[in-house]
C-alpha cells in the first residue's frame, strides 16, 4: 500500500487570487492529490471564487477563513493553530507571503511534524528585517523551498537545485516551478491563429505579447515606452496586453501619451487556457519585470515555442538562455527591450530557431513531470511519520 495515502497536507496560503503564486499552488495542490496525499488549502484572506473553484475541481478541500488582520497577528496564530490540530495536518506547506513567518509558528506550536515553506520571490523588494524573519521562519522548518537559484541565494546567501542524494546535507533548496508544457504546446497547435487574430481586433503586422498583472514591477511602462522605436522600423506591429491591475488607467493614459493607443491591445483578464491558446498569435513574449522571482510566464511563452525577451533579474536569468532561446536585457532600460524586439522581428528565421529551442528547454527544465518527480521525491526524503 502507498504509504502517502491518507497522509495529510494543508497548503497555507494569504490570498488565493489570480496570478503566478496561486497558479503554481494549484499545481503542487495537483500532483500532491494526484500522488495519494489528502489537500487542504488554507487561505487566510482574500480569494476570487474563480480560483477557489479550481483549488476545490481538483479534489483539495479549501478553508477561507476570511480573516479580519486587525484582529491581529496573535488571533491568526491561535485561529491556525486550532485548524491544523482540528484537520490533523501531518504536513503543513507555507507559500511563504506575509505574514508567513505566522503559519509556520502556528504549524510548530500544533506539534505538526513535517513543516515546508516556498518563497517565490526574491528579497529585493522586502529588505533586510523580512530577511532576517524569513532565516528565523526557516530554522522552524522541516525544510524551505525556493523558486529559483537567484531567490534562494538573495534569502540565504547560497543556493543549490533540489536532489535527492544532499536533501539530508542542507535545509533550503531550489525546486523550480512548473508549467503544462503539453496543454499549451496542445492549444497552440490547435488553435486558428486567423481567426483568433480577427477576434482580438489584431492586423496582419507581427505581434509581441505581455501576460502579467498590471502592476508597475512587472515592467509594462517599459515595454510601452520601448514601442514607439519598434513602430519606427515596423510601423504595424502590434502589442497585446493580457491582465488587470491598479495600474490599467496609468498605462493607458502613457499610451496615450506615446501616441500608440491604435497598436496597443488590452485584452483584459484571460483563463490559462485562453491564454494558452493566445500565445498562437504571438510572435514574441515580453517579460520586462523590474524584479521576478522565477517568470512563469517566460518558461509558459517558451514552452508555445516563443523567443522571449525579458530584463536580467532574479530567476528571468535561469529560464531564458539569452541568444538561445530570446534576450535578456539590463533591467530598467527600455532601450534595450526595444532594440532586441527589432532584432528578433528584423529576423524571422532567428526567432523560429530561438522558440524551438526554447520549447525543448522549457519541456527537459520546467515541465509538470519535472516538477513533480521532484516535489514528491522532496516530501518523501523530508517527511516525518
Amino acid at each position: 500500500m502507498d504509504k502517502r495515502r491518507g497522509i495529510t497536507v494543508m497548503i497555507c496560503i494569504p490570498v488565493l487570487l489570480v496570478g503566478g503564486t496561486e497558479n503554481q499552488t494549484l499545481t503542487l495542490a495537483k500532483l500532491l492529490i494526484e500522488a495519494g496525499y489528502r489537500v487542504i488549502v488554507c487561505c487566510y484572506c482574500e480569494y476570487e471564487l474563480n480560483m477557489v473553484s479550481q483549488f476545490q475541481t481538483i479534489g483539495a478541500e479549501v478553508i477561507l477563513m476570511k480573516y479580519d488582520m486587525s484582529k491581529g497577528l496573535w488571533h491568526l496564530t491561535k485561529d491556525l493553530i486550532a485548524y491544523f490540530k482540528k484537520k490533523k495536518s501531518d504536513i503543513v506547506h507555507v507559500q511563504y507571503i506575509a505574514p508567513g513567518f505566522i503559519p509556520i509558528l502556528a504549524a510548530k506550536l500544533a506539534g505538526v511534524k513535517t513543516i515546508f515553506a516556498t518563497v517565490h520571490q526574491p528579497v529585493t523588494p522586502y529588505g533586510v528585517k523580512a530577511k532576517l524573519l524569513l532565516r528565523a521562519a526557516a530554522t522552524l522548518c522541516t525544510t524551505f523551498f525556493c523558486n529559483s537559484l537567484a531567490v534562494e541565494k538573495s534569502w540565504f546567501g547560497n543556493a543549490e537545485l533540489y536532489r535527492s542524494e544532499s536533501a539530508k546535507l542542507r535545509r533550503h533548496f531550489t525546486i523550480y516551478n512548473a508549467v503544462d508544457t503539453v496543454a499549451i504546446g496542445t492549444a497552440v497547435s490547435g488553435a486558428d491563429r486567423t481567426a483568433l487574430r480577427l477576434q482580438m481586433g489584431l492586423g496582419d503586422g507581427p505581434v509581441v505579447g505581455i501576460v502579467a498583472r498590471l502592476r508597475w514591477e512587472k515592467g509594462h511602462a517599459l515595454l510601452l515606452n520601448a514601442f514607439p522605436k519598434v513602430l519606427m522600423k515596423f510601423p504595424d506591429a502590434q502589442l497585446l496586453i493580457f491582465g488587470d491591475g491598479p495600474d490599467k488607467e496609468l498605462l493607458a493614459q502613457l499610451a496615450e501619451d506615446l501616441k500608440i493607443t491604435n497598436n496597443v491591445h488590452w485584452a483584459g483578464q484571460q483563463s490559462s487556457n485562453e491564454v494558452y491558446k493566445l500565445y498562437s498569435v504571438m510572435d514574441i513574449v515580453a517579460v520586462p519585470s523590474v524584479f521576478e522571482g522565477f517568470g512563469l510566464v517566460a518558461a509558459e511563452a517558451m514552452a508555445a515555442g516563443l523567443p522571449v525577451v525579458g530584463t536580467n533579474v532574479g530567476g528571468l536569468a535561469e529560464v531564458i538562455e539569452d541568444g538561445k532561446t530570446g534576450y535578456l536585457v539590463p533591467p530598467g532600460n527600455s532601450m534595450a527591450i526595444a532594440d532586441a524586439l527589432v532584432q528578433l522581428l528584423s529576423d524571422p528565421e532567428m526567432a523560429v530557431a530561438m522558440g524551438n529551442r526554447g520549447q525543448v528547454r522549457a519541456r527537459q527544465q520546467f515541465s509538470m513531470e519535472q516538477f513533480g518527480q521532484t516535489i514528491l521525491s522532496a516530501y518523501m526524503d523530508f517527511a516525518r511519520q
